[in-house]
């Protein structure tokens, strides 16, 4: 038996043309990022600070 460990491609097909991941200015800091699509506008440390400040 194989160990398929790939990961799956993401599928695009069903969402809006023009929302796919691309590169963003991230709103919070400006940091160019790639956002995975229109509701992604915080980079990574933008959101794990903005989450982490949510647990205290």
């Amino acid at each position: 038996m194989s160990n398929n460990t790939k990961k799956p491609e993401a599928d695009y097909s069903f969402k809006h043309e023009e929302d796919r991941p691309a590169k963003r200015k991230c709103l919070n800091c400006s940091t160019n990022f790639t956002s995975e699509g229109w509701g992604n506008r915080l980079c990574q440390t933008c959101r794990s600070r903005s989450s982490s400040s949510m647990a205290a």
